[in-house]
Parts: C-alpha cells; sequence; structure tokens
C-alpha cells in the first residue's frame, strides 16, 4: 500500500509539473567552481566586466561589490506569490545592475532550471507585460528565447509591441549546481529597434542547499533610451533595473504552490 501511495505521490509531481515538458541538458560541466576571482564591476566601466563562467554564486556576489553594498537589497512579496530580495543599481552612462536572490523551497536544481526555461511559466507570471516566449533548444546546453512583449507606456507615450531574442547557455557544476548565461541575439532578424534595452548580460546561479534551491540571478543591462528616457530631475533606469530584478522572483512562488499542491493530494 505504500508504495502505491508512493507510485501516485511520483505520478501527481509529473503530472502537475510544467517542469516535465522540458528537457534538460547542459553545455559543458565541471566538478567544482572556478576559483580564480573576478575582476570587480566598477562604476562606469560596466561595457569592461565579464561573468567568466563556472563561478559560484558568492564569487559573482562579491564582484559586484564595488558598486553596492550587500544592504542594497530590498524585500519584495506580492499579491501573486512572488517573494524575495532585489536590487538596482545605476552604473553611470545608460547602464544598470539588476539583481535578485530568492530560495525555492524542497526541490533540486533541475527542477528550478527546467521551470526557468518553460516558456509557459514566464509567459503566466509576467502576462501585464509578455504576449508571448518561445524557448527551444538548439543545441546541448544551448537554448533560444524568442520574447514579444505587449505594448508599454513610458514618460513619452506608448510603444509598439517589442521583439527580441535571447540565447541561453547552461553549464553544470558538482552535481547540484547549474549556472544559465542569457545575453541578447543582436543578429536576430525578429529584433525590433524599440525593446527595453541594447546590451543584455545576465547570470542566473542555481545551488542546491539542503532541501531547497538558493538562486541568484545578476543582470547589467544598457537601456535603450528611447524606452527608458533620462530626465534632468528623474532617471527612470533605475526603474527598470528594479522591474528586471523583481520579474525573476516567481519561481520561489512557483515551487511554494507546487509543494502546496503536492500535499494535497497525498
Amino acid at each position: 500500500m505504500a508504495m502505491f501511495s508512493r507510485a501516485i505521490y511520483t505520478l501527481l509531481l509529473l503530472l502537475i509539473s510544467a517542469e516535465a515538458r522540458v528537457r534538460i541538458t547542459f553545455n559543458r560541466h565541471r566538478r567544482n567552481y572556478e576559483r580564480s576571482p573576478l575582476k570587480k564591476l566598477k562604476y562606469g566601466l560596466a561595457d569592461e566586466f565579464s561573468f567568466g563562467r563556472f563561478q559560484s554564486p558568492d564569487a559573482i556576489d562579491k564582484a559586484m561589490d564595488g558598486c553596492r553594498p550587500s544592504s542594497s537589497f530590498k524585500h519584495h512579496s506580492a499579491k501573486d506569490g512572488r517573494e524575495g530580495f532585489y536590487c538596482s543599481t545605476r552604473l553611470g552612462g545608460d547602464w544598470v545592475l539588476a539583481e535578485s536572490k530568492q530560495i525555492a523551497k524542497n526541490c533540486r536544481p533541475a527542477e528550478v532550471l527546467a521551470a526557468y526555461l518553460d516558456g509557459a511559466n514566464q509567459k503566466k507570471w509576467n502576462e501585464d507585460k509578455v504576449q508571448d516566449i518561445r524557448i527551444t533548444r538548439t543545441g546541448p546546453g544551448w537554448y533560444k528565447q524568442e520574447m514579444v512583449l505587449k505594448p508599454q507606456r513610458v514618460l513619452t507615450g506608448m510603444t509598439t509591441v517589442m521583439r527580441y531574442t535571447q540565447i541561453i547557455r547552461v553549464d553544470k557544476i558538482g552535481d547540484y549546481g547549474y549556472n544559465a548565461f542569457v545575453e541578447l541575439d543582436l543578429n536576430a532578424k525578429t529584433n525590433t529597434k524599440q525593446r527595453p534595452f541594447d546590451i543584455l548580460a545576465v547570470n542566473v546561479s542555481i545551488k542546491q542547499v539542503g532541501e531547497d534551491v538558493h538562486i541568484y540571478a545578476a543582470g547589467l543591462m544598457r537601456v535603450n533610451r528611447s524606452i527608458v528616457p533620462n530626465l534632468v530631475i528623474f532617471d527612470a533606469s533605475g526603474i527598470a533595473g528594479a522591474m528586471a530584478g523583481k520579474g525573476t522572483l516567481w519561481l520561489s512562488s512557483h515551487f511554494s504552490k507546487r509543494l502546496t499542491e503536492l500535499e494535497k493530494r497525498k
């Protein structure tokens, strides 16, 4: 009887989990994180920074210390269940650093990564801004993310529908860690001139800590001033960074709701 209940529990996990639809692969695998320290991000020199490869979340976090103190992170809790910490830092010129930290309860890194790479999930949690998202695997550990954003109200009026494509590279570290590196595909033919940023580089660190998964995302963006205006009194790039930071905080709620559903079906 216990074996039957466990089988039913596992089946329910697969049925209610969107992650079952996503096949996770990785481009490269290393046993341990890179030991060489990252060069610190510096104000006014954002275009010279590189996230490197196989870096630990702690190493990336420390590399940001030159531009903001750790106390800059603010707690965010929304009605839709998003919860975690975010930080937005202006880096001079048109550059912004957006960061978020969150914890997905009682799950594994591969499940978190699969949820993140599911376009249906991303669209569901960002319906106010996203018209369509398609994520396809193009090779081992390589994914293409095609974004279509709804028209957005800006200080100068309304934008048109915005389209752009992002490339995602997934690396695995050890048995229970992943880094997903996201950058704008500048050569994609579907890109529109109107989009929130001209340059984008994001590192998403996914690491097992006990029974939970800790997720730290850090993204550098050069905002598109036709969409994010820079006024003398009010620089909207800071708000753009805050929105980008909060935008990733749905993962913790996704797994919290999944756990609640599983408990109800026991």
